[in-house]
């Protein structure tokens, strides 16, 4: 769905999608238009080396190894209490100080927690490791789609954000399923779970040296005089914008479901494949290969289907192997065959990996100026992360007392039906609404 703009921004973009430009607005200068490019081409770098995560098949796998699902939960909830406590501050101090700091701080913090990770063996130091990296995790994520947003909005080039964030989507997850191969190579020659996390220091310092060159977009902001007020103008923008705080319900719930199965994604399979670690990085490989086609044509298909058409496509993949997935617990397969379901029931959970962060980041930078993106950003990852927190033990609590794939279906049961309830809301909206809000200017949305 477009955002509108002033009339001399429309009769620039005619211009500029006939020379297939970046942007769709005419900019001030040529050699602007350069610099931009090789920005943009930079954070497609950045994004690379921070999705090369030789870790992703197996950190769940290393923490299980030493608790049982339900204190394994409570580690990992840890991350999520600190996510929690973070995430409105980071967004705000990116909207105060600059999103180049903000991503700098993030990703070095984020890195070190997850070295951190790597090196620990006991309940004390995973805790703490978990702390680390979503302090990281808190600065790094809002942050990131700010600072693209508004290096395109510098050149006026906004309305092409949910291609270029698709492209970007696409390159980070072929990043991740060449890491995953990586990881596999690891496995197979040093038998070391560890060092799969241990060793993303590697690519975590080159991503760290390259949001140092990072240019802060010449966007004009008015902050909030403190972090404070910084944070309660965009809990008001969220809350007076009625799109926004639909859509927040929306990720909350489907956030959730789609981060259960991901957590227990690697033991699933670990079982289900009788221990093959090299098989299951290979498998990863090809998920992430599945993600990053998703996200590349993302930015295509909602110009074509619009948000909504976004919000049930990511609906119907996250709820819809439920069922199956249900069944494999309870044996009702032939282990051959149950494998290859427990491998095709995962497909659409990629599927909404690719979609997901390039959907909603899009609906919610239509909707809100510079001066508070990054906190409205912040706040939409706050409600997602308190109800991992809150939920996330029940879950492990249910898998360990019954069983994985029991616990999985039981906790997506529960949370379609409300998903089901504020999907309808969201088309009753926007169909309310004769078209979104100008790009880069909030609105009440009702």
């Amino acid at each position: 769905m477009r955002a509108g703009g002033s009339s001399r921004e429309r009769k620039g973009s005619v211009q500029k999608r006939q020379k297939g430009y970046l942007g769709t607005a005419v900019a001030a200068r040529v050699g602007a238009n350069s610099s931009v490019d090789a920005r943009v081409r930079r954070y497609y770098a950045f994004q690379i080396l921070v999705a090369f995560q030789i870790w992703s098949p197996f950190w769940t796998i290393w923490l299980f190894n030493h608790f049982t699902y339900f204190v394994g939960t409570i580690v990992d909830v840890i991350f999520w209490i600190v996510s929690l406590l973070v995430a409105m501050p980071a967004g705000a101090f990116a909207d105060r100080y600059g999103r180049k700091r903000a991503v700098v701080l993030g990703v070095a913090i984020w890195m070190t927690g997850i070295i951190s990770f790597g090196l620990s063996d006991s309940f004390v130091t995973f805790a703490l490791s978990n702390a680390i990296w979503a302090f990281g995790a808190g600065f790094l994520w809002g942050a990131g789609s700010a600072y693209l947003y508004d290096t395109l909005v510098e050149v006026h080039a906004e309305a092409r954000y949910p291609a270029v964030t698709s492209r970007a989507a696409l390159y980070s997850y072929l990043g991740t399923a060449l890491a995953s191969l990586v990881g596999g190579v690891i496995i197979l020659t040093t038998a070391r779970l560890d060092l799969t996390l241990v060793l993303y220091g590697v690519p975590g310092l080159g991503a760290l040296v390259l949001g140092l060159t990072f240019q802060e977009p010449s966007v004009p902001r008015k902050p909030e005089s403190s972090m404070f007020g910084q944070i309660a103008a965009g809990l008001r923008t969220a809350r007076g914008n009625r799109q926004i705080v639909l859509v927040i319900f929306f990720q909350v719930l489907v956030g959730f479901v789609s981060y259960m199965m991901a957590l227990f994604r690697g033991v699933f399979l670990n079982q289900t494949l009788s221990g093959d670690l090299v098989v299951v990085a290979i498998i990863y490989c090809g998920f992430y290969v599945v993600a990053a086609i998703s996200g590349g044509l993302t930015g295509r298909f909602m110009n074509r289907f619009g948000e909504w058409g976004g919000l049930v496509l990511v609906f119907v993949m996250v709820f819809a192997p439920f069922p199956v997935i249900y069944l494999i617990a309870q044996r009702a397969f032939s282990s051959d065959f149950a494998g290859i379901l427990a491998v095709l029931t995962q497909l659409p959970d990629y599927v909404v990996w690719g979609i997901e962060a390039v959907l909603i980041t899009t609906i919610i930078n239509r909707r809100v100026g510079s001066d508070g993106r990054a906190t409205v950003l912040a706040i939409e990852m706050f409600c997602s992360t308190l109800v991992i927190a809150i939920v996330e033990p029940v879950a492990g609590l249910v898998a360990t007392d019954y069983s994985l794939g029991t616990g999985l279906a039981m906790g997506a049961l529960v949370a379609s039906i409300p998903t089901a309830y504020i999907l309808a809301a969201y088309r009753r909206n926007e169909r309310v609404l004769a078209r979104p809000a100008a790009p880069g200017a909030p609105t009440r949305g009702r």
